[in-house]
């Protein structure tokens, strides 16, 4: 009995039954045949292993330096998915008010206030220049009047070096002072539902100057952080993600999302649809 099936496996019968068991497989829903946690602890396995790997370093190296040396032509916008863009921009500009206290949190920061007291003082500043009391001269003035001119002229001017000092000094203070609540005054801004058409458009334009803004522009922002720097961060972050305890649960959460998203499709039909002909 056994040497008759063995005969007929040689004979050809082997790929037919292989053909019998893919199409089987394939015409089955593919959530009948995935186990979220089964499959979740292997990905997790395999990522702990790559993570501590001593070649993991190399293959990100690798990738990296092939990314920068690439010259990449065009636009994000000429590389999206025709349609793609309008409805993002669409969901972008949308007249949202953000939470005040979250945006508070966002903008009470050093670097922000920094910014607007140079911002601020740079203006009061400008504006004690302009009252700055101005010498008055004469080409016509001769003999004692001129040397009076030239006394007038180190008076005055020292006198307009004090003022402009002292208005420096006071123009400081009083930004310091006013500070804290410029930055609420722009967080409120921020958060004023009268305001929220201006920043959608505002968030719009945003997302159309990133899209636009050629490539090879956006490649010489992103190669001023080091190779070095980038490589690191990378093979950190992969090994913190591999050292958490939750990474099963999160990797299974994901494909359980997935699965719920095919719903009772087969393989065979997600092959179809994404036109991969089955042979």
């Amino acid at each position: 009995m056994n040497e008759q099936i063995l005969a007929k496996l040689e004979a050809g019968g082997l790929e037919q039954l292989t053909h019998i068991a893919i199409d089987h497989l394939l015409s089955v829903p593919l959530v009948s045949l995935v186990n979220p946690e089964v499959l979740a602890s292997q990905i997790a396995i395999n990522w702990r292993q790559s993570a501590r790997s001593e070649q993991s370093h190399a293959w990100v190296r690798a990738n990296v330096e092939r990314i920068r040396a690439a010259t990449p032509k065009g636009s994000l916008r000429d590389h999206m998915a025709p349609g793609l863009a309008g409805p993002l921009q669409a969901a972008i500009s949308k007249p949202v008010v953000p939470d005040r206290a979250l945006v508070g949190r966002l903008v009470e920061h050093g670097a922000i206030e920094d910014l607007l007291r140079e911002l601020l003082v740079g203006a009061l500043q400008g504006f004690a220049k302009r009252l700055r009391p101005a010498v008055p001269g004469s080409d016509r003035a001769v003999g004692r009047l001129r040397s009076l001119k030239r006394v007038s002229e180190g008076m005055l001017g020292g006198l307009g070096a004090e003022i402009e000092r002292q208005a420096e000094q006071k123009a400081k203070d009083f930004v310091d002072s006013i500070l804290s609540s410029v930055v609420a005054q722009a967080a409120d801004d921020l958060c004023d539902p009268a305001k929220a058409e201006d920043y959608g458009r505002f968030r719009a334009h945003l997302l159309d100057q990133l899209l636009d803004t050629p490539l090879e522009d956006l490649k010489r922002e992103a190669d001023k952080l080091d190779t070095d720097t980038v490589v690191d961060t990378v093979v950190e972050m992969a090994g913190a993600i591999a050292e958490s305890d939750q990474l099963e649960g999160q990797i299974s959460g994901i494909i359980t999302v997935g699965l719920e998203a095919i719903g009772d499709q087969s393989a065979g039909q997600l092959l179809e649809d994404a036109g991969i002909a089955r042979s």
